[in-house]
């Protein structure tokens, strides 16, 4: 993988490409009138990051750019706000002061629901376990300006791990999170999204395994819930007997320990 920058970038971002690419084992490659197709051609697995001031985007041949956007979140906490009801929380039961372990972080989207939800008392990490990912989730976290307050706010509380969700369950105490959350990737995409297909190829895909779902139990205090399709039989092979539907095509299993 190549990392770069913008053109026009700063001796700050420079330095923050430089300190990036080591962190990642990837190529330091200065911009200079270099065009990123020619830049895609050079790296050997046809990435290149790209670092921007304003945003960082991970290109690949034959893919749209991949960058963080706190996307539907927006719209969620904003009916939060105005009094609404989120499926998601409804499902987690979810309190203020909770604590949750996301363990598939996506585009942070639910993430930055939870950390909302949940407040300042509350805590939220979310697991990515592809390091060029993690690293752009968490750049994004920390710096995006959404122009909403609360949003900015529930951004910045969330912590980005990169980490298997595996290791990670099966380090944690009996009881020491509230909330242990499971988004895996669809086997069958349900629409088309602009923000979510680029993740396709670059994150991981495996199917959820019944050994992560029993940590999972173990380790949560009040609820382990798992996000698929409506019609998907994960919910049966992984031991979801209650399931709650929504409007849409979205069920979320729950478990409670």
């Amino acid at each position: 993988m190549i990392i770069t920058t913008s053109r026009g970038f700063s001796p700050e971002l420079e330095e923050e490409a430089v300190r990036m690419a080591d962190k990642l084992g990837a190529v330091w490659v200065p911009r200079q009138n270099v065009s990123l197709h020619e830049l895609l051609a050079k790296a050997d697995d046809h990435m290149v990051l790209l670092l921007a001031r304003g945003q960082w985007k991970l290109y690949r041949d034959g893919a749209a750019p991949l960058f963080f956007h706190p996307s539907s979140a927006m719209l969620r906490i904003k009916r939060l706000l105005q009094g609404g009801a989120d499926p998601l929380l409804t499902a987690c039961a979810i309190a203020a002061g909770d604590s949750v372990l996301d363990c598939t972080a996506g585009l942070c989207s639910d993430a930055i629901v939870f950390a909302y939800a949940v407040g300042a008392q509350g805590t939220v990490e979310a697991l990515e376990s592809e390091p060029v990912l993690a690293e752009l989730l968490a750049h994004g976290v920390r710096r995006y300006v959404s122009g909403q307050a609360a949003v900015d706010q529930a951004m910045r509380r969330v912590r980005v791990t990169c980490a298997d969700h595996c290791e990670v369950l099966a380090s944690l105490p009996d009881n020491s999170r509230d909330i242990v959350y499971f988004d895996p990737m669809f086997r069958t995409p349900i629409a088309h999204s602009q923000a979510i297909s680029p993740l396709r190829g670059i994150a991981n895909d495996r199917p959820l395994s019944r050994e992560a779902v029993c940590q999972a139990v173990r380790v949560a205090k009040r609820r382990v819930v798992l996000k698929e399709q409506m019609d998907s039989g994960e919910f049966a092979r992984l031991g979801f007997s209650e399931i709650i539907h929504t409007s849409s095509k979205i069920a979320y299993g729950v478990m409670k320990p």
